[in-house]
């Protein structure tokens, strides 16, 4: 798992920084940043990026192959996953508030999104 600041090369004239980013490669990482679509691709919104991680973001993600793309929303207080199925984004699970996370991709995973809030 990194953070940013750190380029994701998705293609030769495509590069992204996402937020979080889990590489489950270690042939994807090199000196110039990760090379590929990473596993898991996490965007945390803010009000100046919102629109961009939303749409243009999340496009970009979607034709270039990222398997997993997370949005978390702190003013909300919502974390979205959303799972790569053909060739676009359908929502895999969703936590709110302080509901657990569960993701039937990770079914022994936890995350406990009010630890994010706070």
């Amino acid at each position: 798992m990194f953070n940013a600041p750190l380029d994701v090369i998705l293609t030769p004239h495509d590069v992204v920084e996402p937020d979080l980013i889990v590489v489950t490669d270690a042939q994807q990482i090199s000196r110039r940043g990760i090379e590929g679509a990473p596993a898991i691709v996490v965007e945390i919104l803010s009000p100046s990026t919102a629109d961009r991680d939303r749409a243009l973001k999340a496009k970009r993600y979607e034709a270039t192959g990222v398997p997993h793309y997370w949005v978390v929303d702190v003013d909300a207080q919502r974390l979205d996953c959303y799972r790569l199925s053909g060739d676009s984004y359908v929502l895999a699970a969703t936590a709110i508030g302080g509901e657990p996370l569960q993701h039937q991709d990770w079914p022994d995973l936890r995350i406990d999104p009010g630890a994010i809030w706070r």
